[in-house]
């Protein structure tokens, strides 16, 4: 007698392997989705950071930039502390940063002169648990700023970075 068509085994197991490799393909995406966008907040705080340096160059102006652990703000010049002065841009970060600049504290204020050179040298890395992005990290010297990975276990230091 023959039969057609599929056993109740052999359709129970290819529902099991369908559903197997829909788990580990979600779990893998949510991994790659994580590292894309701890990834992307870095490029934006050194775009930012960059932007600012140029607006300082361009405008003969000293401007400023002010990390906080979940966000930053750019203000249009270096002397924000009078009264009534608002930033032009504050961005909330959605993961947190760690800072590594000399006698900082909650905040660390990155003031680029009109020359476009900084006295704020230091680093600032992307906190992120699990997955390595391919780039978590900035540099900022005197005259330059740069990007780079972090090893997970490292400190937030610049001899820790190995800069792209």
């Amino acid at each position: 007698m023959s039969s057609r068509g599929f056993s109740l085994v052999e359709m129970i197991t290819v529902v099991a392997t369908v559903s197997l490799l829909i788990a580990l393909g979600t779990l893998m995406f949510q991994r790659y989705d994580r590292s894309f966008r701890a990834e992307a907040q870095t490029r934006l705080i050194l775009a930012e950071l960059m932007k600012a340096r140029m607006n300082a160059i361009t405008q003969h102006r000293g401007t400023r930039v002010k990390l906080y652990r979940d966000r930053f703000e750019v203000y249009s010049s270096a002397s924000e502390r009078r009264e009534g002065v608002d930033p032009i841009m504050v961005q909330s970060l959605n993961f947190p940063i760690t800072k590594n600049f000399s006698g900082a504290a909650e905040e660390v204020e990155v003031d680029f002169k009109e020359t476009g050179f900084t006295d704020s040298w230091g680093s600032i890395c992307v906190d992120i648990e699990g997955t390595q992005p391919a780039l978590n990290s900035i540099v900022i010297s005197a005259t330059s700023i740069r990007s780079g990975v972090k090893e997970m276990a490292n400190d937030c230091v610049s001899p820790n970075i190995t800069f792209k």
